[in-house]
């Protein structure tokens, strides 16, 4: 009796695993979509300005936020999903960095219109966290 307690929690255990990756892994197909999507619509060497112009003729929300590789220029932020966060944090989003750099001398914490767009990647960010 006690067998097939522990075989039934422990196919169940395996089935709960098995369904949370297939979820996680289709979570990065759509992850990966985006990316490819935002890499067709911009092309480095893009403005700033006309990449936040074009997100906000589609309505697009997007946040800043002060270097991730490139340190000259600071990153636009889209969300394009959320993860569980580990318990230490509130929250862990899922970005589309949109990275630029200067191409004139900054002011700290400033953005220019002319900075330019230099890569786009996927952007885990844990907030919230103690």
């Amino acid at each position: 009796m006690i067998v097939v307690v522990a075989l039934v929690i422990l196919a169940a255990v395996a089935t709960r695993y098995a369904w949370e990756r297939r979820a996680q892994q289709k979570r990065e197909a759509a992850y990966q979509s985006s990316l490819h999507s935002y890499s067709q619509a911009f092309r480095p060497g893009m403005t700033r300005k006309e990449v936040e112009d074009r997100l906000r003729t589609k309505g697009v929300a997007f946040q800043q936020m002060c270097c991730i590789d490139e340190r000259s220029a600071d990153v636009d932020l889209v969300r394009i999903g959320r993860e569980k966060a580990p318990w230490f944090c509130s929250e862990q989003n899922i970005y589309i960095a949109l990275q630029f750099a200067a191409v004139e001398p900054h002011e700290p914490w400033r953005v220019y219109d002319s900075d330019a767009l230099k890569r786009i990647t996927i952007f885990r960010w844990l907030e919230g966290c103690l």
